[in-house]
């Protein structure tokens, strides 16, 4: 994948907020959305939905709080995430379409398909349930809520080209550059700094242990295909959660990728694309 496709890109004003996206047109004509996850960005498909343009016509959205998009005062919890989304599909005119999430995507994702499954073909959920392993749970809260409290860090175009370039060795030039755009905000004095709502370390408190139990019933409604995907050494989704959430699920199956950890998309490009295409189209896995 030398050459990418570039998104077209827009803004649109949902909940009140406004929400940019990124819209990728290839052959493929079925209409498939990407969640991304916590503190990412829309931009972080862009290797992905290059891998699956020949089937899908894709579309991403910086969540609120993180990338382009307008940070939301009113909060981060999955109803309010669930929310943009239904905002999201009825502005696009997405019924039916497949849904992907990851991480913080995947929560967004239960939480949508609990009354709209019907306007689902399939639900992937990669690498995140109703609640997390415990020692993810506890690395989490400490890294989000120490970060709420120190300035954000700052680094150079340069530095930032580095450490991306190292991050997604599949992107190429013109993609890095997007991609740094979408993911780092720049400051006054020329350096960047990761563009994310401070605020979303919110989610990893007590604030958000409601969702625990209203997720897990989710489950139990969503009747469209799901497929739960998650990394064998991941620290976020372990085999007992995961295999819980493939009990809860009415037609839900479990994939495990070996030897590999969280960011699925990343680590596991090219096995991830062909996995989630195979059970998109109905072919596996």
């Amino acid at each position: 994948m030398s050459r990418l496709v570039q998104p077209e890109e827009g803004e649109l004003k949902l909940n009140g907020l406004r929400i940019h996206y990124f819209e990728w047109k290839g052959h493929g004509e079925r209409p498939l959305v990407l969640l991304h996850g916590l503190r990412d960005y829309a931009y972080y498909w862009q290797d992905c939905a290059n891998r699956l343009l020949d089937d899908f016509h894709i579309w991403a959205y910086d969540q609120r709080g993180h990338g382009e998009s307008e940070q939301a005062p009113g909060g981060y919890l999955v109803w309010a995430l669930a929310a943009d989304l239904t905002a999201f599909a009825d502005a696009v005119g997405l019924d039916p379409f497949d849904l992907v999430g990851l991480s913080l995507g995947s929560r967004c994702g239960m939480a949508y398909a609990r009354e709209n499954w019907p306007r689902l073909k399939h639900l992937a959920l990669v690498d995140m349930g109703p609640q997390m392993a415990t020692r993810g749970a506890r690395g989490l809260k400490e890294d989000m809520t120490a970060k709420a409290d120190v300035p954000p860090s700052s680094f150079t175009h340069e530095e930032a080209m580095a450490f991306f370039q190292k991050q997604w060795p599949t992107l190429d030039a013109p993609s890095v550059g997007r991609l740094i755009q979408n993911a780092l905000v720049q400051n006054e004095d020329g350096t960047y700094s990761n563009r994310y709502d401070r605020r979303l370390a919110d989610i990893t408190t007590k604030a958000a242990i409601p969702e625990i139990p209203f997720l897990w019933e989710s489950l139990t409604k969503i009747q469209c295909p799901t497929l739960v995907l998650r990394g064998e050494h991941s620290h976020i989704l372990d085999d007992e959660i995961s295999g819980r959430m493939v009990e809860s699920l009415p037609n839900g199956r479990p994939y495990v990728f070996a030897d590999t950890g969280h960011s699925l998309p990343r680590l596991r490009p090219e096995e991830f694309a062909y996995v989630l295409r195979s059970f998109l189209l109905d072919e596996g896995p």
